[in-house]
This record gives structure tokens, sequence and C-alpha cells, in this order.
């Protein structure tokens, strides 16, 4: 599906904050609601929007410590890469799991509430897992955009 300016004016707004009523989108911008209701009912079954979110504060639930884990994958008969990047997201505070390339294999963004849980979480679970071969973990020190 091609977007054009109003679906891409739409999909901002939904993006700064989806809980917006299709009725204050539609002010917004100028438009009728019910062409700002049929535009997001296209870009849902097209797939472009695939769900509707929130943004949590992390410090209010104690996991204002945001960390990064570069992980070296070690082939073998054990796991494949793919598998140990689905067992890694299925860990607890676990945000994100990306396989990379360069010299690292996959990327981890974890939250906890200090540096040392997020050690205790590579130490403890991350590093014992079969397929991975070693660990860096970079530590975020202000948050810019997410």
């Amino acid at each position: 599906m091609d977007l054009d300016e109003k679906d891409k004016l739409i999909l901002r707004e939904l993006w700064i904050d989806s809980s917006q009523s299709v009725r204050e989108i539609a002010e917004k911008l100028g438009m009728p609601r019910t062409t700002v209701q049929e535009r997001i009912n296209k870009m849902k079954r097209e797939g472009i929007i695939k769900r509707f979110t929130i943004e949590i504060d992390y410090s209010k639930l104690g996991k204002s410590t945001t960390a990064f884990i570069l992980v070296s994958f070690m082939p073998g008969p054990q796991v494949s890469q793919k598998e140990l990047a689905r067992r890694i997201s299925e860990l607890p505070d676990v945000e994100e799991v990306h396989l990379i390339t360069g010299e690292w294999d996959i990327i981890v963004k974890v939250r906890g509430s200090s540096i040392k849980d997020i050690g205790d979480l590579v130490v403890e679970r991350i590093r014992t897992m079969d397929g991975v071969a070693r660990t860096v973990t970079c530590a975020a020190l202000y948050t810019a955009k997410e």
C-alpha cells in the first residue's frame, strides 16, 4: 500500500499519542472523522498499523536502568542463532532482541532496577544459555529518544 500525505499525517498523530480519538485526529488535521476512521482501518487491514501501544515511565515501576547486551553466538548442534534469540526474548526484563551484523551476533535491550539486577540476568541467565560464547553489557547513561 502506498501512503499518501493524509495517511502519513494520521500515522504521525497516532505515533505521538495513540490514545487520541478519531475525532481529535480529524479535528487536528482538518479531515472528516469518517475519512480518518476509514484510513486507520485500511492501514490496520494492510498491516501497516500492527497494534496500538502505550509508553511506560519505567522509573515509576522501579525499572529505571536500561542496558544493551551484545551477544556472540557459538555455533553448534544444540541451538540455532534464531532459536537462541527467541529463548533470550522470553527472559524477564528483556524488551528487544535483534540479530545484527558485524562483530556481534545479537543485541538485547533490557530494563532492571539496578546494574546489579541486569548483571545477574547476564551472568546467571544469558551466559549460561547454550549457544552463548560471550557477552558485553553497555548501560545507558541517558536516553534522548526511544
